[in-house]
């Protein structure tokens, strides 16, 4: 049976057991269909539902970085205290959820996709320990928004931007893409994020301007919650672009033309069926010359034909 119609199998008999009240019966088969189609059909919810009546003597993993910590967020935050195990390459895993009063019983650090494989293949021989919930969208916003320091007139449009994509994505925007889209930006009566660790901001450290604000905290928290204040995110692909979407904000997405089916299905797809991500895709390593000014246009338009955030752009050279 080819995994197209295992993942129908396994729903089917989920269903089925739910149905006749064996929730902790249900959970494997549940756990098996996700693991073939994280959002196939409503079995998330499902799976939710059926965990919560169930006995729950199970662990509950977390399998990621921050990114995938969100989509679990809504499930944790209302179950603080579950068997949560997190299986993680970011360094910071144990500060991001004790800030958020999770309780975490086991942490599995990795650097590599390798050592990755091999903690997920042990976890798939352990009988009673399954994916924990995730949601596509946030029912309200995780974290406290922290005004300080953001200065900003209020009159503004507020443009978040995140430059970096994950370590485990795609490789960096050049600076000279960045470079010319915050001067392209600066153009018109919009305010600027720049969302980052003080190492991927370096090389913009130079920047002196009041419409620009650097959102580069130690704690990775302070500066996701600084993302409510965006009108509009521009980002490539990483936490802070999956922060916005699923908080129903605007985000124009830039990311290199590499397959992904599992980035695509549970990262990008579901947003861009809300109409909330405008993808964009470039070519491997290339954002310079005419590649540079297709990008910045397409940003404009966005900005001007679907979001009607700016008017009168001036387009590049």
């Amino acid at each position: 049976m080819n995994r197209h119609f295992k993942k129908y199998y396994f729903y089917v008999i989920a269903r089925c057991l739910s149905l006749l009240g064996f929730y902790d019966k249900s959970l494997p088969y549940y756990s098996k269909t996700i693991q073939i189609r994280t959002f196939f059909f409503d079995v998330q919810k499902r799976f939710r539902l059926a965990y919560e009546k169930s006995s729950k003597r199970c662990d509950l993993e977390i399998h990621g970085g921050v990114g995938d910590f969100l989509q679990h967020l809504p499930f944790m935050i209302k179950h603080p205290k579950e068997n949560y195990v997190v299986v993680t390459h970011f360094p910071k895993a144990k500060e991001f959820f004790d800030t958020l009063h999770i309780s975490v019983k086991k942490y599995h650090f990795y650097s590599e996709r390798e050592e990755h494989h091999k903690i997920k293949s042990y976890f798939r021989k352990k009988s009673k320990s399954y994916p924990a919930p995730r949601e596509v969208f946030f029912n309200r916003f995780p974290f406290h928004v922290n005004k300080k320091n953001l200065h900003q007139r209020k009159e503004l449009i507020t443009i978040g931007l995140h430059m970096t994509p994950s370590a485990m994505t795609s490789n960096a925007l050049n600076l000279s893409f960045k470079q010319k889209l915050i001067q392209t930006l600066l153009k018109f009566q919009v305010a600027i994020i720049l969302f980052g660790t003080k190492k991927e901001l370096y090389d913009l450290r130079h920047i002196k301007n009041n419409k620009i604000f650097f959102a580069s905290d130690e704690n990775i928290i302070n500066n996701l919650s600084l993302v409510k204040h965006c009108d509009v995110l521009i980002g490539a692909d990483s936490v802070f672009k999956t922060m916005s979407s699923m908080s129903r904000i605007p985000t124009i997405l830039l990311y290199e033309d590499v397959k992904s089916h599992f980035r695509d299905r549970v990262f990008i797809n579901p947003y861009v069926k809300n109409k909330i991500i405008y993808p964009y895709t470039y070519p491997l390593g290339s954002m310079e010359g005419l590649n540079l000014k297709l990008a910045i246009d397409f940003i404009l338009d966005i900005l001007t034909r679907e979001l009607k955030l700016i008017s009168t752009p001036k387009r590049t050279s």
